[in-house]
């Protein structure tokens, strides 16, 4: 009887066992993100297990320990996932420098023995910029040039256009959807070469709170000479060397009469 009586108490407690709920995960790009579950007042737990859910739907195990084991680590998480804790009422792992491709919810589980199982998911959320490229489309004859400016980020990346405290307007932009969840932003900027001849000219993105900068300088244009201001040149470097000649032929003439004269006055 008294056996029976310990064994609905233990039952009880078993059945009245749950995980504690934990909030969702948010962090930026590169910074480490940590989860926890815990099952307090757990009795029967035979085994714990996290998980992640593919895009598939599919779950794929990560960590998995019993009370008697040691915690293993699949294979494809070695170096990625820590574990920091491993008992049958409280386990934490932590997942190292996330990137997107870390985004998705993970589920802990607990196996309870006899009521079945316990489980409670977590998702995470990351958020950031990844990568921002800039470049300078131009050709020498072109009167206009274009500037491009890629970022790479998550929630989608806004780029600006800067030159000086002054904003630039005259831009056009594209966003689109990468297989990691992140988004790229790619923006064109239309501007006058001689306008911005030797001066800077700055692409922002921004994502969230996040916030990266690249500058571009505008190469310097060399003014090239126009085929009728060249042709003036010459006309007149032509000109002057004809009037410095006349002057030399004059004043040559001008001294070979004064001696001719002066031997006539001798004789």
């Amino acid at each position: 009887m008294l056996d029976y009586f310990v064994f609905l108490i233990l039952l009880s407690l078993v059945c009245s066992a749950r995980i504690l709920k934990r909030e969702d995960v948010n962090v930026s790009l590169g910074q480490d993100a940590t989860f926890s579950c815990e099952l307090p007042g757990a009795v029967g737990v035979k085994q714990v297990f996290w998980q992640r859910h593919g895009d598939d739907g599919t779950l794929r195990n990560m960590v998995t320990f019993t009370q008697r084991s040691k915690h293993q680590v699949d294979d494809a998480f070695v170096g990625k996932v820590q574990v920091e804790m491993a008992s049958v009422q409280k386990t934490t792992i932590v997942i190292k420098n996330v990137t997107f491709a870390d985004e998705a919810c993970y589920i802990c589980t607990f196996s309870v023995y006899p009521s079945g199982t316990e489980r409670e998911t977590t998702c995470l959320t990351v958020e950031g910029l990844s990568e921002i490229t800039s470049q300078l489309v131009s050709k020498p004859q072109e009167k206009d040039a274009t500037i491009s400016c890629s970022a790479t980020g998550k929630p989608a990346p806004v780029i600006s256009w800067w030159s000086g405290e002054e904003e630039l307007n005259n831009s056009l932009s594209e966003t689109v959807q990468n297989e990691d969840s992140s988004e790229t932003t790619t923006s064109n900027l239309k501007i006058s070469q001689s306008q911005f001849s030797g001066k800077d000219v700055k692409c922002v993105a921004k994502s969230g709170s996040i916030e990266w900068s690249e500058v571009i300088i505008v190469e310097k244009q060399i003014e090239k000479e126009t085929p009728v201001a060249s042709r003036l040149y010459v006309m007149s470097a032509v000109a002057m060397i004809c009037c410095i000649f006349t002057i030399c032929v004059v004043i040559l003439i001008y001294r070979r009469r004064k001696h001719q004269k002066h031997c006539v006055e001798l004789a």
